[in-house]
């Protein structure tokens, strides 16, 4: 039988994710953005995904798996963007939910004094990583083939 949430740690969570959605539009616009660049002038969108990328993963802290994101660089300095740059990126994403996502929530919401900026950084840093990879993975899909 699944447990249910409390009401309570859902509207935590609910104002939460308002938060974080609000802060990261600005970025999420820019990801749309070289999407749909995409279709008109792949190569102009490729060197905006690059520099989305270097932003995004030029992070260092608790919690990023320094491995996986000196992968992620490496991948995206070769100025391909293709299966070994999103595969890189699902590294990134997956250690960095498992590991620094997920206890810091589930912190958040067993406690009262915990302070909701800390994850509110956290998340945003996971909404990020995600929207790039979602840009890397279009990018992939709608490469010109070489002849």
């Amino acid at each position: 039988m699944c447990k249910s949430m409390p009401t309570k740690e859902l509207e935590k969570l609910g104002g939460l994710f308002d938060t974080v959605t609000g802060r990261s539009k600005s970025f999420q616009e820019k990801c749309s953005k070289t999407k749909l660049l995409a279709v008109k002038d792949y190569a102009l969108a490729s060197s905006e995904c690059i520099k989305l990328a270097k932003q995004t993963l030029d992070v260092n802290g608790p919690g990023f798996n320094s491995s996986s994101l000196d992968k992620a660089r490496t991948a995206i300095e070769s100025g391909q963007l293709d299966s070994s740059v999103v595969n890189a990126l699902e590294r990134v994403r997956s250690s960095y939910v498992e590991s620094v996502l997920k206890p810091a929530v589930r912190s958040f919401l067993q406690s009262e004094e915990k302070t909701i900026t800390d994850l509110e950084a956290l998340y945003l840093n996971a909404l990020k990583i995600e929207g790039l990879l979602e840009v890397v993975q279009f990018l992939t899909k709608v490469q010109p083939k070489k002849v």
